[in-house]
């Protein structure tokens, strides 16, 4: 992705695959920033993209050397966690989401994250299905109130 330095959906597929080459377990953690239309209403677009740039930072800050990070759309992001359990995920999202909560962005209103978390094995079927959880995840935390993190159903 140009904007933010992380890979992009072909990036994503092109890891995924090798990843599941080497059947190995992975979690990944789908987020997006809460009300971001109204900070691009607000604020204009080119504030807008100085936070998504921001976001993208925070998750570099946050991840580790093995995990995949990628932009897959406009705010939405997705990390993919390599050999890693459910519960880990679960923490780093939660560290991620406390760091962007607490990140000060001068001229603009603080923002913060909802995620969703899930994890995938060699026993689940296709590894497409984690990503999909992962959103549908993702979708359950903004319902639920935003600024959370959601852990989808193993």
């Amino acid at each position: 992705d140009p904007m933010t330095g992380l890979f992009n959906r072909r990036g994503l597929a092109m890891t995924l695959e090798s990843v599941v080459q080497l059947r190995q377990q992975f979690s990944v953690i789908a987020l997006d920033i809460d009300h971001f239309k109204s900070i691009n209403d607000s604020y204009g677009h080119d504030i807008g993209d100085e936070v998504i740039k921001s976001l993208a930072e925070q998750i570099r800050h946050n991840a580790r050397e093995s995990d995949i990070l990628c932009r897959v759309g406009g705010e939405e992001f997705l990390v993919l966690l390599p050999g890693t359990a459910s519960g880990e995920a679960q923490a780093i999202a939660e560290r991620l989401r406390l760091n962007v909560e607490t990140l000060v962005l001068p001229g603009i209103r603080p923002i913060t994250i909802s995620l969703g978390v899930a994890h995938w094995d060699l026993r689940q079927g296709e590894p497409e299905t984690a990503l999909k959880k992962a959103d549908e995840a993702l979708y359950k935390a903004k319902q639920d109130g935003r600024n959370r993190v959601v852990a989808a159903q193993q």
